[in-house]
């Protein structure tokens, strides 16, 4: 990830973070799971074609659960239970 141009986190070594001007992707990885998203679409198209070009991977689309969380996403925030 470093290698791509993310910043690894202090606190957490699983999260890394990449800017581009005044857009933000955060990724977090937990074993063989990846969660990510970003203010910029591109930005997230583009790590999809990265890891999918170094791993075998598949895209779950929406995300409903990471890490015993059920996750609601709704037009008004992002819930979880």
């Amino acid at each position: 990830m470093t290698s791509q141009g993310y910043d690894r986190g202090t606190s957490d070594k699983t999260l890394f973070i990449k800017r581009k001007e005044e857009d933000i992707i955060p990724v977090q990885v937990y074993v063989d799971d990846i969660i990510f998203g970003s203010t910029n679409e591109e930005m997230c198209e583009t790590f999809e074609e990265i890891m999918k070009s170094e791993f075998e991977m598949s895209m779950m689309d929406e995300l409903n659960h990471f890490l015993g969380f059920q996750v609601k996403q709704l037009k008004d925030g992002i819930f979880l239970n």
